[in-house]
């Protein structure tokens, strides 16, 4: 017999010395003594949630206008990236990278700006503060990344004060930054108007309490159709949390659809001013145009059409500063609802979006089937929506670009109870799709209307 030995005792002597060598000589990793920080921050209007990543490693998805928290890292050099996530068939892309051999103590900021077609990275860097927590003071630092705006004066000032030429921060064109200033703790105010003409104002902020001990970023970025403001104005804090400003200037907007079948046709009236009709004689399954809304919290009365007296629904409608919403009025008899969308989807680059709303009393939840045209409902394939209940809603979901056919079914179950509803969208396209009762209690029906435009 012959008896194999493996050299185990050989390899280890062999592995030793090699370990013993490699302690003798010098490595050429540096070695950190300290640790910076980093953010990025999301400005591509048209862009979806973007990635952004250490080399391949991942530090937060990030929606526009919104920020990572800052995330420390020893004083080494490395490449940061911005990714879009992959979708569908549609492969993941790097859309920006940058390298930065980090410095102890110092906080890194950038911030992705342009578009999805041309990203370009905006950076700086600043020294880290340490707060003591008795300050009172806080910082704050400027930066214009709206390729769409152009030049602008920006004033930042105690709340109530008159903007005049000469008092202003800066001017400020796109990709320019103003470095962290010191203000006292209390109440400001945010105005931009074009340089040189304090008269003439584009945006003027609610006052906006600033704290102590505290340092953020006041940004300018693109407008898109889900606000009413001519300009994007945003607040970050150094904990990544951000904050859209509102304009006092640009009152939010509200339409109203009726989804209610079988009701009557309505007027709707707004703060019990029944001599002032808001809405005319609408219709079931019509929209209105949009209005513009006095206040926040609107009382909105709807009563029979050309008798004020004779009320349907009256319930307060609250609507987010600078937004525009639409109202579904619906439900069952007993107990009808205004049921608030706020209409805040961005026009993509990337693939077109879809939100689905179910106004149906006759089912009690519906699966929607979003499928190629001519595609059977069987086994083989699944709802996109599940479960779907009344008076509830999907956001905003990603469709694939080109033509698609939507059927509802009865929750768990494959037979149509809506007619195939054909609807060609591309990158760009925002669409609300209704699901309504019909003459037949046992099918429904879809409306669709564009999610911004009137």
């Amino acid at each position: 017999m012959t008896n194999v030995t493996r050299p185990v005792g050989i390899l280890a002597v062999i592995l030793g010395i090699a370990l013993i060598a490699g302690g003798c000589t010098e490595s050429s990793r540096p070695v950190a003594t300290g640790k910076g920080s980093v953010r990025g921050i999301n400005a591509l209007v048209d862009a979806p949630q973007i990635d952004f990543l250490i080399e391949e490693r991942g530090i937060g998805a990030i929606n526009y206008k919104q920020a990572t928290d800052f995330a420390e890292y020893d004083d080494l050099g490395y490449t940061f990236n911005f990714d879009r996530p992959p979708f569908a068939n549609i492969p993941g892309s790097r859309l920006a990278s940058q390298f930065i051999d980090f410095q102890a103590d110092t906080e890194y900021t950038l911030i992705l700006t342009g578009s999805m077609a041309n990203p370009t990275i905006v950076s700086w860097d600043a020294p880290e503060r340490d707060w003591e927590g008795t300050e009172t003071v806080f910082d704050i630092d400027f930066v214009h990344v709206s390729p769409l705006l152009g030049q602008v004066d920006v004033y930042f000032a105690e709340t109530g004060t008159v903007p005049v030429d000469g008092n202003q921060i800066a001017t400020l064109q796109n990709g320019d930054r103003i470095p962290y200033r010191e203000f006292p703790a209390g109440d400001y105010e945010i105005i931009v108007t074009p340089p040189n003409l304090p008269d003439t104002i584009l945006f003027q902020s609610l006052s906006v309490t600033a704290v102590a001990a505290n340092r953020v970023t006041l940004a300018l970025y693109d407008v898109d159709p889900s606000i009413t403001a001519g300009v994007a104005v945003g607040l970050i804090n150094s904990s990544g949390s951000s904050t859209t400003l509102a304009d006092v200037n640009h009152p939010s907007q509200l339409r109203l659809m009726h989804a209610r079948f079988n009701g009557d046709n309505v007027d709707a009236y707004f703060a019990s001013d029944f001599d002032n009709v808001i809405f005319s004689d609408v219709e079931f399954g019509e929209l209105s145009s949009y209005v513009d809304i006095p206040e926040q919290v609107v009382l909105m009365t709807l009563t029979d059409v050309g008798d004020s007296m004779a009320t349907v629904l009256e319930a307060e409608v609250g609507v987010p500063p600078n937004a525009r919403s639409t109202a579904l009025f619906g439900g069952p008899d007993e107990t009808l609802i205004f049921k608030l969308l706020r209409n805040g989807g961005r026009p993509l680059s990337t693939f077109p979006l879809a939100r689905i709303t179910s106004m149906v009393t006759n089912v009690n939840s519906v699966d929607i089937y979003v499928l190629e045209p001519g595609t059977p409902i069987d086994d083989d394939v699944n709802p996109a929506v599940f479960g779907i209940v009344g008076a509830a809603d999907t956001d905003y979901l990603p469709m694939e670009n080109g033509m698609r056919e939507l059927v509802v079914t009865r929750n768990a179950e494959k037979t149509a109870i809506s007619a195939p509803f054909l609807v060609d969208v591309a990158e760009g396209d925002i669409l609300d799709i209704v699901i309504l009762d019909t003459a037949d209690s046992a099918a429904v029906e879809m409306r669709i209307f564009d999610s911004n435009q009137p």
